[in-house]
């Protein structure tokens, strides 16, 4: 998953994202939607060096202008040559194949299925999120000195919050929890974790709560995670905050998590109700701040123990961390292939 529709959503509009080694620019061009390298393949300047904007795709060394397939369709100074001699493959923009779902662009450099076979049951969840997805708030960008398989294995357990949450989840960790599992999929995994009573998040006002049991979504009545191979998760409690979280490798022992925080759409407000998600909205952010700021602590921790850890240690994966293994799973599956 490389951006929403939202981030292009005029004709022109680029977005820029790293995705592994590649610098690749998500476009607007002639009303769909393409990928490709930022690398011209003239002399291989970048087209863009912002992260956003708006413009052709025309390379600034020497204003080679390209069109949505990759192909030249203006270069000056050429005299007397035809065009045709600069719209041979090898000068070609590096194109990726682009797929849009609701309002989530996926991007693949060589796909081996079609993306809906690769996402499975996650499709039809990600076309009822779109129309749910309110308003961006502020993103958190973190740097992580572990591995980014340490990092996002922590997410898909939730037996960590009892030590490493305790003073923020606060007495609700007292109370017994339940995760509830999907089915097992090819490429993805969901949960559901619920407590009784499960109101950490601005319990004492119950007006709020109802409020968000009105958007169009089933109301998970906790948090509910899910996670796209290889390193996409979209998190969301009690329909009051949902998270896009991507975890970008930048060494074998660091990477950098992007989080991007939306609230959801919630249909016939009233001014008072209004000006109340206006005050929680703020709230909802530090809070997520928190937990990743303590989440960050425990991996680097984990990290440390790996890189200094004894041969024979070989570590244990406990009931309540199956879908630890189920990562695991899915990570060597698509290492053997």
């Amino acid at each position: 998953m490389a951006a929403l529709t939202r981030d292009v959503p005029q004709e022109r509009d680029y977005a820029k994202r790293s995705i592994g080694e590649t610098d690749l620019v998500i476009h607007r061009y002639e009303g769909r939607i393409v990928a490709y390298a930022n690398v011209c393949p003239h002399r291989f300047s970048a087209f863009f060096d912002k992260p956003s904007g708006n413009g052709p795709i025309r390379c600034p060394y020497h204003l080679w202008t390209f069109n949505g397939d990759g192909i030249a369709i203006g270069v000056p100074h050429r005299q007397n040559e035809p065009l045709t001699c600069y719209q041979t493959p090898d000068l070609r923009l590096d194109i990726w194949q682009t797929e849009v779902i609701g309002e989530f662009i996926f991007v693949s450099a060589e796909p081996l299925y079609s993306l809906a076979d690769f996402l499975g049951p996650m499709l039809p969840i990600l076309k009822q999120i779109s129309g749910v997805l309110g308003s961006e708030r502020p993103n958190i960008i973190q740097d992580i000195s572990a591995n980014w398989k340490i990092a996002l294995q922590n997410t898909v357990e939730f037996e960590h919050a009892f030590s490493v949450h305790a003073e923020t989840f606060g007495s609700d960790m007292q109370k017994p929890l339940q995760v509830d599992c999907d089915p097992d999929a090819e490429n993805s995994i969901s949960y559901v974790t619920r407590m009784n009573p499960r109101r950490y998040l601005h319990a004492r006002d119950a007006r709020i709560n109802e409020i968000f049991k009105r958007v169009q979504i089933p109301y998970p009545d906790g948090y509910r995670h899910h996670l796209i191979f290889p390193a996409t998760t979209i998190g969301y409690t009690d329909n009051q905050q949902l998270a896009i979280m991507d975890y970008q490798p930048v060494a074998p022992g660091s990477c950098r998590m992007s989080v991007r925080l939306f609230s959801f759409k919630v249909p016939n407000l009233t001014k008072a109700e209004m000006a109340m998600l206006d005050i929680v909205g703020p709230w909802h952010v530090a809070y997520t701040e928190r937990l990743f700021v303590e989440d960050k602590k425990i991996c680097e921790a984990v990290q440390h123990g790996l890189s200094s850890r004894i041969a024979r240690m070989k570590g244990i994966i406990q009931p309540g961390e199956r879908l630890v293994h189920r990562f695991q799973q899915i990570y060597r599956r698509w290492m053997d292939q």
